[in-house]
């Protein structure tokens, strides 16, 4: 499997905005049975406070409808998302990160990157609430287009998009090179705040390993991403895949 960060050749993929990094679409990706996703319906990004006013018309004309929103009360309290005319309905499914990797609830004294495989861990188990409800929205074509996010839209949004590209049918080594494409959008900013905090390197970081552990958790604990999507998140495979994917011109 090719685990380094690549950049999809698809047009449209990164979108040119000023204000906010990591903003794609997932469109374009194949999928089972000769189709792929389409473009335009679902967004994934990092927080929308900085958004310019080209981005707002930009996104608009692109008529954003429903915004996913995974961050907690104090990351939204510190960086609000900017508003969008388009905006119909904001979901707001919080995942606190730092309350599911209090060290003190820790099975094992771990950092580094096996801190953030522990995360990942985690989030597939105690996040599946959130998810599941993630799940119930995107059955609803009437949230479309739609984007979601958290803060820099590498962690909670990357496993998002992992479960939902699993759902339609995309293969595991499109998900994880998905997954990297992080690394390389977020390269300038993170380079940027390690500046300020040269300690969260790993933490800041998009590994294979992380998405990997994740994985791990789900096929042994779930017993596969297939059954964890329709099983413990609810995921409609079959209408989903009618909703997002089309045939293959």
């Amino acid at each position: 499997m090719n685990t380094e960060p690549y950049d999809a050749s698809e047009p449209g993929r990164l979108l040119p905005l000023e204000g906010v990094y990591n903003l794609r679409d997932l469109g374009g990706y194949p999928t089972q049975g000769g189709r792929r996703l389409r473009w335009g319906r679902l967004y994934r990004a990092g927080n929308l406070h900085d958004l310019s006013l080209q981005d707002k018309v930009f996104l608009e004309k692109r008529h954003i409808k429903s915004i996913v929103d995974f961050r907690g009360a104090q990351e939204k309290k510190q960086a609000p998302d900017g508003t969008l005319a388009t905006l119909v309905q904001t979901f707001e499914l919080p995942i606190e990160t730092g309350s599911i990797l209090d060290v003190s609830t820790l099975e094992t004294k771990v950092s580094g990157e096996a801190l953030m495989q522990e995360l990942y861990g985690r989030l597939v188990d105690i996040a599946r609430p959130q998810y599941r409800q993630f799940f119930s929205i995107l059955a609803d074509p009437g949230h479309l287009p739609l984007l979601f996010h958290c803060s820099a839209g590498k962690d909670r949004t990357g496993l998002a998009a992992a479960f939902i590209l699993a759902a339609l049918g995309v293969d595991r080594e499109r998900i994880y090179q998905d997954y990297l494409l992080s690394a390389t959008y977020l390269k300038a900013i993170i380079r940027q705040w390690l500046v300020a905090e040269p300690h969260l390197e790993t933490v800041l970081s998009v590994r294979y390993g992380y998405l990997e552990a994740a994985f791990a958790k789900i096929d042994a604990a779930f017993g596969g991403i297939n059954r964890y999507v329709q099983e413990e998140l609810g995921a409609d495979v079959a209408l989903l895949r009618e909703w997002y994917t089309e045939e293959t011109p």
